[in-house]
């Protein structure tokens, strides 16, 4: 607590005005599958090790997805950043522990997206 008091200029600011990482979906998300329920934003600057519950890493993207059950290693920091202030949260690592019900539509593949690009294809026409 007390580094985070020190970005503050060794205070503790009112907690009102302070930008903070959990949310709550009832207010924040128009989607059913927030009702009830917060939620959690996380972010990283390189991307998590991703493992199943052997600890052996997930390579396939898709075994990962919005709605599996997951264990997810979190650290919480203090920022004040030009007149931003609050609580950031930080992504670790991920271990997918089961499968749940999807809460998206799901992702379409980069080959479904794409075809072949040859660097002679005027794509300009």
């Amino acid at each position: 607590i007390e580094a985070g008091t020190a970005k503050f200029g060794g205070k503790r600011p009112n907690k009102a005005a302070l930008k903070l990482p959990l949310r709550d979906g009832d207010i924040e998300r128009d989607d059913e599958a927030y009702k009830g329920a917060y939620f959690l934003n996380a972010n990283s600057l390189t991307a998590p090790q991703i493992v199943d519950q052997s600890v052996a890493p997930i390579l396939d993207r898709a075994e990962v997805y919005s709605g599996c059950y997951a264990r997810v290693s979190l650290s919480f920091y203090a920022f004040n950043t030009n007149g931003n202030r609050g609580i950031a949260c930080a992504l670790g690592n991920i271990q997918k522990t089961r499968d749940g019900e999807s809460l998206g539509g799901g992702r379409v593949s980069a080959e479904t997206d794409f075809g072949v690009f040859a660097a002679d294809d005027d794509f300009l026409n």
